[in-house]
């Protein structure tokens, strides 16, 4: 039984492969650049173009479970191929903001979604919110004296482990009764952003401090949907649960273990 993954080069794809591989399932990875991707040896990595019929058909060919990344353009081709090569089950990534159309995220999310439901093909829908390693935006723009310029410091979220993701996602494809099911998906505390800064300087063991900045400067690096959302939100809690053990029965890691697990790539980020 091969499983492929999509968006191989993304932090839950990599990820979900890392975790196939550990359960000792034979992994394909699907990347539309896929000379810039990078995977365990054991992984043949193959181009796909979901909108080319003859790609979308040779990255399923044999395949018989895929984790799909939301890419609305050739969804409806890639559908046809995977009914035509008999694919048994199908877990999307898509978004907790898929549950309230009307915004941008959301109905991105969404336009993958119906075709994959109307299919007929059995279907796990995950949809996680904000990613822990959304952190990497905040830090792109660090500066050599330990300020995180951020618009909106005490806005809250409730970070998710890529790996809690993954761990869902292989569970649904790996373990029956999954399909037709969507998972809301969130991390296990809500923290605001500056508080998230003050876990990433224990992580790195530098001081970092966070300083307002403006919504338009803050668009030179965060996408600029995110920030509607967030100069909506306010500085309430961010609504926890349910988290990943809904469906690995194991506890949600921290956001503070995300920042242990990547300390050595967010040392160089904040050098």
């Amino acid at each position: 039984m091969t499983y492929l993954v999509t968006g191989a080069r993304g932090q839950v794809g990599r990820a979900v492969i890392d975790a196939l591989l550990a359960a000792g399932k034979p992994v394909r990875a699907a990347s539309s650049r896929p000379e810039d991707t990078t995977v365990p040896a054991a992984v043949p990595v193959v181009g796909l173009d979901p909108a080319d019929p003859a790609s979308a058909a040779a990255a399923v060919d044999g395949v018989e479970r895929a984790f799909l990344y939301a890419a609305g353009s050739g969804i409806d081709t890639l559908v046809a191929a995977a009914k035509a090569a008999g694919v048994q089950h199908i877990t999307l990534l898509s978004s907790s903001a898929a549950a309230t159309p009307g915004n941008p995220i959301g109905d991105r999310h969404l336009v993958v979604e119906r075709p994959l439901q109307e299919s007929g093909l059995p279907l796990t829908i995950l949809r996680p919110g904000a990613f822990a390693g959304n952190a990497r935006w905040w830090l792109s723009g660090v500066r050599s004296d330990g300020v995180v310029g951020l618009p909106f410091p005490e806005v809250q979220q409730n970070p998710i482990h890529e790996a809690d993701i993954a761990d869902a996602a292989v569970i649904s494809l790996t373990e029956p009764g999954h399909a037709g099911k969507i998972y809301p998906l969130t991390g296990p505390e809500s923290l605001s952003l500056r508080r998230m800064v003050e876990l990433l300087a224990e992580a790195v063991d530098r001081p970092l401090r966070v300083e307002r900045i403006s919504y338009d400067q803050a668009k030179a690096f965060l996408y600029e949907p995110v920030l509607a959302m967030w100069a909506a939100a306010g500085d309430a809690p961010a609504p926890v649960g349910p988290t990943a053990e809904s469906v690995t029965g194991k506890p949600a890691r921290t956001f503070a273990q995300w920042a242990a697990d990547h300390a050595t790539e967010l040392r160089s980020a904040t050098a």
